[in-house]
């Protein structure tokens, strides 16, 4: 297909590109556009390193897009991998599907950046992510979170970013979003409660009064998952509450509307705070 601007001709090959294709924190919460899109294309991979998914999604999707889904390691996206990847795209239609919404991850930008730069087509099919359910789940405003962190396993380094992170946006009344470490190859999960215990240690540490025993979290395990857990209690309370398990992420609110706190009763089991 070509297409004519002034004096330039256009060329674009309808039958190679790259498609980024969200599928929300469930696994099958493809929009419709990004469905059709994996039907159409001629390979269909999973990025399954980046998040965990429910058991039997791999088979789900299959029988949805009806076509194979093949998941990708981390190795499968970088160097050697990411060449072929890249190659296949050259020459086929390539979706690749990623929890949540696609570039939320800077692992993901890198890789449409090297698409653009090889010149192949690149299609962006969005999808729910953590950070667009929390209002809904919660209840609290989007428009009152600040920046986001992670806080990672300690021998990975200090947590000195998260910690910062919490200082900051409390101090200009934002809730804070704290991701949690994630390592699937090696099926490590941080917990909200492993979490809690990094930031105890590290206000031991400082001793600046950002994290207290006392102070209100939210907890949200599996989020939108059948099963999800959302719970918010001050933090001493949270720190030994079970949420069953990963994925989890944890939630430092900072000052609360009225409307806000009437959530997290409804939503979140508050008690009075």
């Amino acid at each position: 297909m070509s297409n004519r601007q002034g004096n330039i001709k256009i060329e674009v090959n309808l039958f190679v590109c790259l498609t980024f294709i969200g599928i929300g924190l469930t696994g099958i919460d493809l929009t419709i556009e990004g469905l059709r899109e994996a039907q159409n294309a001629d390979y269909v991979f999973i990025d399954s390193y980046t998040s965990i998914l429910p058991d039997g999604i791999l088979n789900t999707l299959s029988s949805l897009i009806g076509k194979e889904v093949k998941p990708l390691r981390r190795a499968d996206l970088e160097g050697q991998g990411l060449a072929r990847i890249m190659e296949l795209a050259k020459r086929s239609r390539v979706a690749l599907l990623v929890a949540g919404d696609p570039f939320i991850a800077t692992t993901h930008i890198t890789l449409k950046i090297e698409a653009a730069k090889a010149g192949i087509p690149v299609k962006y099919k969005p999808s729910a992510s953590i950070q667009t359910v929390i209002p809904g789940l919660t209840g609290l405003s989007s428009y009152k979170f600040g920046k986001s962190a992670t806080i990672v396993f300690p021998d990975k380094g200090p947590n000195n970013v998260a910690y910062e992170t919490v200082k900051d946006n409390k101090s200009r009344g934002l809730h804070t979003l704290l991701y949690l470490d994630l390592e699937i190859e090696s099926s490590r999960a941080m917990t909200i409660n492993e979490g809690i215990k990094i930031l105890l240690e590290l206000e031991d540490e400082k001793g600046e009064g950002v994290i207290s025993s006392d102070m209100l979290v939210v907890g949200i395990a599996r989020a939108c998952w059948e099963d999800n857990v959302i719970k918010a209690s001050k933090l001493s309370k949270i720190l030994h509450y079970d949420f069953g398990p990963p994925p989890h992420v944890l939630i430092i609110p900072g000052s609360l509307h009225f409307m806000e706190l009437e959530a997290l009763k409804v939503f979140a089991g508050m008690e009075d705070y």
